[in-house]
């Protein structure tokens, strides 16, 4: 493990690799299951057409299936019994593919934290009673500390509508690994209601109250303050402040003085903090400010990305990103499904999928940002290869795959450049559309070592698949919207 990195990918494989007790405090803020897709949705809703760049659902497939199947015969796993009662109780759900998802990585966390380290886990009413029930198992009841409540302070608005009481707390879930853990008591300010009280001053300026019971003089600035309970009402959600200038528009985004507070009572300058699920890096930049060291993981090639551009500029050391065609190529040969995802997001305005088997033969979306004239269509799809070699046959499956689902753009994403003529053809036969008083291949090929070349594909204004605003047309500065 190193220190002050990203990492690139599933945070279960890069935690296996590291040594136990080498993390002082754990804060994961995973995907809820909360049957809630945030972002642009590509295509018509419902069915196969229905696709976002942050899909927070999850579904009983094959991987699964797997999962229950390991927990049901590994006897000595501590989430053993949780899963298999889990099971009876809500069957082969969405539900419970996330919480065997969850324990995978949550043992992991239990074997990398110290004896003195702390986790916090946040979540959401829709799954904190059932992980719960997993933390229980993995880190120990006697471990659980405290359920905190973290007020959202929601906005009325047009929730005003909805029949029944408005969702205003997430929930974090506090465990330590054994008793002799790191915490760091925390104060709030007195309400001024309080601080009236202290109506006199002395000689040298200081704000007193002597009518207490035992005349005993108070001063004000004795007092530390009201010491911080499990319920958290004084931090403003992005709901609330989605002006805020350290608001990035990421979905799920939490607030820098939330993660500063987790981070400054449960850890010490110096010492490990690790996000498995560091999202837009909110962790890191706490961790950061309070000197600490941090490792952040995820398996977003365009969260890391976003940390990198917009928070640490570029300046952090990253694992698992390739930065060069031999690393693309060994990501590529290592991982191809995190390969994958990080080729379609080279491609602005492009969202990987967030189910990979099964796609298909789609890898990845966008929308442009303006229909062309005397045509409906604004769907741009993409297909990733990462073989050396090139098949023309499955090029000609990709034209094919345009055409089911009507895809204005279509973008065919290889390893190394290509010179097949018969594919040039192909692609020059799909023609052109014409945008804005200019024109773009409605196919094309473009590859990786092009990317490192910094040779662009040839796309018009692209839709950000994580704000629906327009972007610019710069590949190396995609985050920046213009509309």
């Amino acid at each position: 493990m190193k220190t002050n990195t990203l990492y690139y990918g599933d945070c279960l494989d890069w935690m296996r690799r590291w040594p136990t007790g080498s993390v002082d405090l754990i804060y994961l803020d995973p995907p809820f299951n909360s049957k809630a897709n945030y972002n642009v949705l590509f295509g018509k809703e419902g069915g196969d057409a229905q696709y976002s760049a942050f899909d927070d659902t999850w579904y009983w497939d094959e991987a699964a299936f797997n999962r229950l199947k390991y927990f049901e015969s590994a006897t000595a796993d501590p989430a053993f019994d949780a899963i298999k009662g889990l099971f009876f109780v809500i069957g082969e759900t969405g539900m419970l593919a996330y919480l065997t998802y969850m324990a995978e990585r949550l043992n992991e966390m239990h074997r990398l934290l110290k004896p003195t380290g702390s986790i916090y886990f946040h979540c959401d009413s829709t799954a904190s009673h059932y992980l719960k029930i997993i933390m229980d198992a993995i880190f120990g009841i006697k471990s659980f500390r405290r359920e905190i409540i973290w007020n959202l302070q929601t906005a009325s608005g047009f929730k005003s509508q909805v029949r029944g009481y408005v969702r205003g707390h997430d929930v974090i879930l506090y465990y330590t690994l054994g008793k002799n853990f790191t915490f760091n008591k925390e104060f709030l300010e007195h309400k001024s209601e309080y601080k009236a009280r202290f109506k006199k001053t002395d000689a040298n300026g200081r704000r007193y109250r002597d009518d207490r019971p035992d005349g005993r003089k108070q001063y004000l600035d004795e007092t530390k303050g009201v010491m911080l309970t499990d319920v958290w009402s004084d931090i403003m959600s992005f709901q609330q402040a989605s002006t805020s200038s350290e608001y990035l528009k990421y979905p799920t985004q939490k607030p820098i003085k939330l993660l500063e507070r987790i981070v400054n009572a449960s850890s010490n300058e110096g010492e490990v903090v690790l996000d498995p699920f560091c999202g837009c890096g909110t962790t890191v930049v706490a961790a950061m400010n309070l000197n600490r060291k941090f490792v952040g993981i995820d398996i977003s090639a365009f969260a890391i990305d976003l940390i990198n551009e917009k928070r640490l500029e570029g300046v952090c050391p990253t694992q698992g990103i390739p930065m060069d065609m031999n690393s693309a190529e060994k990501l590529a040969q290592d991982s191809p499904f995190n390969f994958e995802s990080w080729a379609i997001s080279r491609l602005p305005g492009f969202a990987p999928n967030s189910k990979q088997v099964g796609d298909g033969g789609v890898d990845g979306r966008g929308l442009v940002a303006v229909k062309p004239k005397n045509d409906n269509r604004d769907l741009a799809i993409a297909q990733v290869k990462g073989s050396v070699k090139f098949n023309l046959d499955s090029f000609k499956a990709f034209v094919t795959t345009m055409d089911q689902k009507s895809a204005l753009i279509g973008v065919y994403v290889t390893l190394k450049r290509i010179t097949s003529p018969s594919a040039n053809k192909i692609a020059s036969e799909m023609g052109q559309i014409k945008y804005n008083g200019s024109t773009y291949p409605r196919l094309q090929i473009w590859s990786i070592e092009e990317y490192f070349d910094k040779k662009k594909p040839d796309l018009p204004t692209m839709k950000n698949p994580w704000t629906g605003k327009n972007m610019g047309e710069d590949l190396f500065g995609k985050f920046q919207d213009v509309g």
